[in-house]
């Protein structure tokens, strides 16, 4: 017999909110081939990382721009314009959320986030009321698919066990390191989905 679960954790990018750097620069790097070398060489995700593990900004950016002079002005960009890389609410989770909110059962976020970009992510929605508590990846300087970030998540959730926890996230590589840890998991691509994995493991939706 499977646990019950007593509570759900989210992600944020592209789960509750989409987020796209591309989306942005697509509006300033014309060049389809620049835009690649862009996002794949100049500000890759591995380069975002250092910013979800708490690096701040102000220190990566210039020594990014020192690397690739030619493209000073957009990887400062990264930092001014981040909030137009939020490409809005994905209402059919958050509808989920706010029907959640009616039951017994307490939502939690586990975001890989810079800290300083909290307010930017956040603010300007409705839904972050629904969630007992929020773990950002830039506070406590781990992150997913690390493990850490994973244990510092449960004891925020008063100590529950990761078979008590429904986890979803739409990362491969984190869906797989939180099933390895004990998660109940779904691999997020479309709230449809969510909503039939959510049913399948009890939950009043």
């Amino acid at each position: 017999m499977s646990a019950p679960i007593r509570a759900i954790l989210y992600d944020y990018g592209n789960v509750l909110v989409g987020w796209s750097p591309r989306s942005f620069y697509e509006h300033i790097i014309l060049d389809p081939e620049r835009l690649n070398f862009f996002l794949d060489q100049v500000c890759p995700m591995s380069w975002h990382m250092l910013h979800d593990l708490g690096q701040p900004m102000a220190v990566t950016i210039p020594k990014r721009q020192e690397l690739y002079p030619e493209f000073a002005r957009e990887i400062a960009a990264w930092k001014t314009h981040f909030g137009q890389m939020i490409t809005g609410e994905i209402t059919g989770t958050t509808a989920l959320v706010a029907h959640l909110a009616t039951s017994s059962i307490p939502q939690y976020v586990l975001t890989n986030m810079p800290s300083e970009m909290v307010e930017t992510c956040f603010g300007s929605f409705d839904f972050p009321k629904y969630f007992q508590d929020v773990i950002v990846s830039g506070d406590e300087k781990a992150a997913k698919p690390e493990r850490l970030i994973f244990d510092i998540a449960l004891k925020r959730m008063g100590g529950l066990k990761a078979k008590e926890v429904f986890f979803t996230d739409d990362s491969p590589a984190n869906i797989d390191a939180a099933r390895s840890f004990g998660f109940v998991t779904h691999l997020f691509e479309r709230p449809e989905g969510l909503k039939m994995a959510m049913q399948e493991v009890g939950l009043p939706v």
